[in-house]
């Protein structure tokens, strides 16, 4: 059975025509000559006189040919014109990639990887379904997702972050969403990020964390921390007690029996969106965080690496991949200590605006109080996460208290922080004072 023959004839005999234009199918999707211009036909007669034509007017104009019906509904012949034409133009894109192969261009490789990229988005931007939506037919679904968001307020609507006064206002992560967490230096981006990767873990998802700035041991050990509450510092130093070894038994059995959690610093293939892409592809995780994404490289050919220009790219690219993979994505990128002095704002962003003006929601960690800090300061430590802008929200502040003594973070309750605001300070060890 031909899919192009098909699809015209439930076209023809069904007076199909305007699903088939409402799939974005164009002529570009027919190899067949002849067939390519029986569908010119019929698009040039329904905008010539607003309807298509039907079988005895095609019969007319095409009287050599005859045309048969399937039981397979026009949807059925729809994809599979997608899936031939996105077949030839990533086979296009290959060939194109492969010419490259042939000579010394020192731009070979990164014209190869262009070739690619630009394959698999043509490919998307052309098959992907069309998101039109006639709004008088979905007065009933519209009311119906109103009234179950006033009766669960602030209820889920994505993944959880782990934090509740953010997922309050965010809805937690969400499909297609590109996220951008900022902060000065010292300030828990790094550590947050993953604690967000390990609470996404915890409710049977599987996440992918990119790291620019960590190795994949340095990132093991916190999670080792935060899995089993061990101090990081005995962790990393080995000094662990027997109970301690115990915890940590305990947390590995009950990792081993989860479902995976990818951690990558593969920065040979995943320093560029393309070689995310792939990893998305290839582990096809719930969620993706890239911590460090201003160190990543652009695939613009020409520009100065972390430049403002090769950044935007990296930031435009990163939301185009979280719309193409429907999956939420989260970048941690840098924030001007000098831009920051009266609290994060979208101006504090360094290098490059397009992170705010790119991402869905905007998500800011900053110290609280004088006494320097890093990720690993012991003792405990509070941070403010921030919902700095929200295309979809309002903001919010929650305050996290960190713990690498205990391996733990917390969202500490309002009332917890009234009460120990009004509490004599402790002044039992020098280190706390100010």
């Amino acid at each position: 059975m031909d899919v192009q023959h098909a699809l015209l004839s439930k076209i023809i005999l069904h007076a199909g025509l305007n699903k088939v234009v409402d799939a974005r199918i164009t002529t570009a999707f027919f190899t067949d000559d002849h067939y390519r211009r029986v569908y010119e036909y019929l698009l040039s007669h329904w905008q010539e006189y607003g309807v298509p034509p039907d079988a005895s007017v095609v019969a007319q104009a095409f009287p050599a040919m005859t045309w048969e019906d399937h039981p397979q509904p026009v949807e059925y012949f729809v994809d599979r014109l997608r899936e031939r034409r996105k077949k030839a133009i990533l086979t296009d894109g290959l060939n194109q990639s492969a010419q490259w192969l042939k000579g010394d261009d020192p731009d070979s490789t990164v014209m190869m990887e262009r070739a690619m990229r630009d394959a698999i988005s043509s490919a998307f931007l052309e098959t992907a379904p069309s998101l039109d939506l006639d709004i008088t037919m979905r007065t009933d679904d519209i009311w119906d997702r109103l009234m179950d968001r006033r009766e669960n307020p602030g209820h889920l609507r994505g993944i959880s972050t782990g934090f509740q006064g953010i997922d309050y206002v965010t809805g937690g992560l969400q499909p297609e969403q590109f996220v951008v967490l900022t902060g000065t230096i010292k300030s828990f981006k790094s550590a947050t990020a993953l604690a967000i990767a390990m609470f996404v873990h915890r409710q049977a998802k599987v996440p992918l964390f990119i790291g620019f700035e960590m190795s994949n041991t340095e990132q093991e050990d916190r999670l080792v921390s935060l899995l089993s509450h061990v101090s990081l510092t005995r962790i990393m130093n080995g000094t662990i007690s027997t109970p301690e070894e115990r915890k940590i038994d305990r947390a590995m059995k009950l990792v081993k029996d989860m479902r995976a959690f990818f951690l990558s610093t593969d920065i040979t293939s995943a320093m560029t969106v393309s070689g995310v892409q792939a990893k998305v592809q290839q582990y096809d995780p719930d969620v993706v965080v890239i911590d460090g994404a201003y160190l990543m490289q652009s695939e613009l050919s020409g520009v100065i690496p972390q430049s403002p220009q090769a950044l935007t790219d990296i930031s435009r690219s990163l939301k185009r991949l979280a719309q193409s993979s429907k999956k939420p994505i989260i970048a941690t990128t840098q924030s001007s200590l000098r831009r920051s002095k009266g609290g994060l704002t979208a101006d504090s962003l360094m290098y490059t605006q397009a992170w705010g003006q790119d991402c869905d929601v905007l998500l800011g960690t900053e110290r609280t109080g004088e006494r320097q800090v890093d990720e690993t300061t012991q003792g405990p430590v509070q941070v403010k996460l921030r919902v700095i802008e929200s295309r979809s929200g309002p903001r919010k502040e929650v305050i996290l208290e960190w713990d690498w003594d205990e391996g733990s973070v917390e969202e500490l309750d309002p009332m917890v922080m009234a009460s120990r605001l009004s509490a004599p300070p402790d002044t039992g060890t020098g280190e706390w004072d100010d």
